[in-house]
């Protein structure tokens, strides 16, 4: 008899567990995006980033400056494309220190650039943002708007994915 209601509690306890991680499951924000292993996204999945992230209760956005150096001591034809990703706080709150970018791809058109960032230090100017830099990019524009998607890792491996349309490539003379 005993025995019997150890395996019954034992039974119940399961289950609670069970329901337990089924909620735990289905409580994930959608707006965090969340897609295993984003290693070569298609460009429509690149296209269809949320502009805005809410991430450990800090929404993010994208912003970037990409430029071409088109300077007396540059090549005829310009040097290939260098683009800062900023990413930050929309509402004044430390960027979550376990939120890394590590990937870029800016689309133009049908083309697509896929790099990822240089180990480059950009000091924020405060607690609410990163700075990343990709170097090498293509000879696109200037003068072109583009697409940027970053990746985002989490602590826990998760990726995200975070866009900024619109993008103007800029030249310096």
């Amino acid at each position: 008899m005993l025995f019997k209601r150890v395996l019954e509690i034992a039974a119940l306890a399961l289950l609670a567990v069970a329901i337990l991680m089924v909620l735990h499951t289905c409580g994930k924000s959608p707006s965090h995006n969340n897609i295993s292993n984003i290693t070569n996204p298609t460009q429509e999945t690149l296209e269809q980033a949320p502009k805005q992230l809410s991430v450990n209760g800090s929404a993010l956005t994208l912003t970037t400056y990409l430029w071409r150096d088109f300077m007396p001591m540059s090549p005829p034809d310009g040097k290939p494309m260098i683009a800062v990703a900023t990413i930050s706080t929309t509402d004044s709150t430390v960027f979550p220190a376990t939120i890394k970018a590590d990937r870029m791809w800016i689309i133009n058109g049908d083309q697509v650039w896929n790099t990822e960032f240089t180990n480059e230090n950009q000091p924020p100017t405060d607690s609410i943002l990163i700075k990343k830099v990709a170097r090498d990019g293509p000879k696109w524009g200037p003068g072109v708007d583009v697409t940027v998607v970053v990746r985002l890792v989490d602590g826990q491996g998760e990726t995200m994915l975070l866009k900024a349309e619109n993008q103007p490539i800029h030249r310096t003379d």
